[in-house]
């Protein structure tokens, strides 16, 4: 019976302070009404022993991530120093071309003025004498064909060159904006935590000063709390230079300052829904690499039917008018010249075909590593989608596993450092399901832009790009 006392003093104790608890709200907001003795399981949250909310902020509650806003992504395609750059190379390429169409060959004037002397008799005198030539080089059709075909060579690889700028300007944005969206909602849910520590650090002083805690449990649960504020300033200076690197890089981005972006974009950041073999096809179709090296194949195979037309050389052509004697004899003529072709033409042209042949094996090796970015990025992409949401299914339950080890603690089942653990693992599972989620987004976005199907508006020029418009390079090069 003696052995029974202590134990039976210690329940008696525990239902008291169990009842100063329920009774601490009324006491702590005089304005408002009582709580009920019996109240439901939602109205624990309400007592003192349970401050404020027991979980962390949900993920669906944090920001998801978004596209950049439609005029966000104008300003960047229009102010892209690399863009501009793209623009102007392709203006030079079209005069290039226009002086391949038109070609070299001019007229070449030539005059000349002598003086005859005569010593002999009957014509012994001094004559002024002169004479004036007009030539030009004449360019044969195989020629101009040739030089037809390398400005539309050309102009091709310009296209290639700014629609692989304009794709590297996109994927490096997204790629930026993507990391400063994520950083801004890691601030989110660092400062949620932050202030339910704070939360139930104010509920145990209240506890402590009741005599229901312990001072060692006050300064563990202080000393959580001092780390949150530290884990909150480390993200937020994350966040803050995320956001400087964007906008320092991207000036256009400074325009959505708090990062919002286009919330109707979610779907466009989702894997697309098509066939795998037809989705191949269009990351080919779309992709800068093999339209620069389309072009390159293009431009060899130009420079080799050039070097076959320069093995028949170019004549020249020419009129001339002359006056001899002083006026007593003229001259009228044509003139014709045409070198004649060596073994350095030959050379030339069997160069022109090798370097034909190495455009063809890097376009048939650039094909295969653009198809093997290509699997592995639909891979990792269908992995991430498949692992962000597992990652939330487990933020969910560590949340609640959270809650029930507090209410555990506050219960006398459990102690603080289990329901600490609890709540850091439930942190990491949030974060680690938030990083998920955007790595998710940006590889299904860079899929999209590889594609054609992201960012239409934009990537409209790829659609006419050399990839899909000049197909049949390839079939060309056999001939």
């Amino acid at each position: 019976m003696r052995q029974m006392r202590p134990v039976l003093a210690s329940g008696l104790l525990a239902v008291a302070v169990a009842w100063v608890c329920v009774l601490s709200p009324a006491q702590a907001a005089p304005g408002q009404q009582r709580a009920p003795a019996q109240a439901p399981p939602a109205a624990a949250n309400q007592q003192p022993g349970l401050a404020g909310r027991e979980a962390l902020v949900s993920l669906v509650a944090l920001p998801d991530p978004s596209l950049p806003q439609p005029q966000v992504l104008d300003a960047l395609l229009n102010d892209a120093p690399m863009l501009r750059e793209a623009q102007s190379l392709k203006e030079a390429a079209a005069q290039n071309g226009q002086v391949l169409r038109a070609g070299t060959q001019e007229f070449t004037g030539q005059a000349q003025v002598q003086q005859r002397r005569i010593d002999s008799a009957p014509d012994a005198g001094t004559y002024a004498e002169w004479q004036l030539l007009l030539s030009r080089p004449i360019r044969l059709p195989s020629q101009t064909q040739a030089d037809i075909r390398m400005a539309g060579a050309l102009s091709h690889a310009a296209d290639a060159t700014l629609i692989e700028a304009r794709q590297m300007l996109l994927q490096g944005a997204l790629t930026a904006w993507f990391q400063a969206q994520l950083t801004q909602a890691d601030v989110v849910l660092v400062k949620d935590n932050l202030g339910l520590l704070h939360t139930q650090v104010q509920a145990l002083h209240r506890r402590n000063a009741l005599g229901d805690a312990s001072v060692l449990e006050l300064e563990q649960l202080q000393a959580e709390e001092a780390r949150a504020e530290s884990s909150l300033v480390l993200a937020q200076g994350l966040a803050e230079s995320a956001r400087s690197a964007l906008t320092a890089r991207y000036p256009a981005f400074g325009q959505d300052s708090q990062l919002v972006g286009q919330p109707a974009s979610a779907a466009q950041l989702s894997l697309p829904a098509l066939p795998v073999d037809a989705l191949r096809t269009l990351v080919e179709q779309h992709s800068a690499r093999l339209a620069q090296d389309r072009a390159r194949l293009q431009e060899a195979q130009a420079a080799a039917e050039q070097a076959h037309a320069a093995r028949t050389p170019q004549p020249t052509v020419g009129a001339y008018l002359g006056s001899d004697r002083g006026g007593r004899e003229h001259i009228v003529g044509l003139q014709f010249s045409m070198p004649f072709g060596g073994a350095a033409r030959v050379a030339r042209e069997r160069s022109a075909l090798a370097g034909v042949d190495a455009a063809q094996w890097r376009l048939q090796d650039a094909r295969a590593q653009t198809l093997a970015a290509f699997a592995r990025l639909y891979a990792l992409a269908r992995s991430q989608a498949s692992g962000s949401l597992a990652l939330e299914r487990a933020s969910q339950v560590q949340n609640q596993a959270s809650a029930r080890m507090l209410r555990a603690y506050q219960l006398g089942e459990a102690g603080i450092s289990d329901w600490l653990i609890a709540r850091r693992s439930a942190l990491d599972t949030v974060r680690q399901a938030l990083q998920a989620r955007f790595n998710a987004a940006e590889s299904a976005a860079s899929l999209r832009l590889q594609a054609g199907l992201l960012l239409n508006r934009a990537d409209v020029a790829s659609e006419t790009s050399p990839a899909a418009a000049v197909p049949a390079s390839e079939p060309e090069s056999q001939k």
